[in-house]
């Protein structure tokens, strides 16, 4: 994102004023954007809170709010109900703040790297290098902290960025050498197990544009399916 013709800077999550020009560059990747009525209590009580600058880049970790796989689910099966359900979560964690609840730093590191560096190089053995511990206790630790295997944080990571590539156009067997699938087969093997479907499955079931609304005050959700 940019301010006028300021530097281009990156963000993981980001809360903008309404009267703020900026442009935003997606690296056509798949984003959540929530448009809030500036007139509610729930706008105002974000914009008194956090936006004197006019921006805030909070630092929120999606995983924490929703399961990894109800989220996939979203993105493959533009469920409004997980997405309603992720976004109510999401705007509660800005208004009421949830007490000095820590979470381990190492793990906060490594689902940083998770979320940041190249699918090829996830691999516990790299991960537990990184935060200087065995990978037996990062595999303890992780699952103590979050309740989800990291094995299957990380699979789930690589689908979401596999399917992100689908969705910007990639062929099948780009999108899986990208997300860190040894090849085509891999991605497609893993995806139908976890997910009930299949990377040409996706591509197909999302040929057409389609746009599911609910309305849910003072959210006015909006699912889109972007044409691949």
């Amino acid at each position: 994102m940019r301010l006028r013709n300021g530097l281009w800077k990156q963000y993981k999550n980001l809360i903008i004023k309404e009267n703020v020009v900026h442009q935003l560059d997606t690296k056509k990747s798949v984003q959540l954007i929530i448009y809030i009525d500036t007139q509610t209590t729930l706008a105002k009580t974000i914009k008194a809170r956090y936006l004197e600058g006019g921006i805030y880049a909070p630092d929120l970790n999606l995983f924490h709010f929703v399961k990894p796989g109800e989220l996939q689910n979203a993105l493959l099966n533009a469920d409004p109900k997980i997405v309603e359900k992720l976004v109510e979560k999401i705007l509660r964690s800005l208004t009421i703040p949830s007490g000095d609840v820590k979470i381990d730093e190492r793990i906060s590191t490594v689902e940083e790297i998770i979320a940041n560096k190249p699918p090829e190089l996830l691999s516990i053995k790299y991960l537990a290098a990184q935060v200087y511990i065995s990978e037996s206790r990062l595999r303890a630790l992780f699952k103590q902290t979050t309740g989800i295997a990291l094995y299957r944080y990380i699979l789930w990571s690589k689908i979401r960025f596999a399917t992100s590539c689908l969705m910007a156009g990639c062929a099948v067997n780009e999108a899986a050498l990208k997300a860190g699938f040894v090849d085509s087969s891999h991605f497609h093997k893993v995806m139908v197990k976890m997910f009930g479907i299949s990377p040409s499955g996706f591509i197909n079931s999302n040929k057409e544009f389609k746009v599911i609304r609910r309305g849910s005050s003072p959210l006015n959700l909006k699912t889109v399916v972007y044409k691949g």
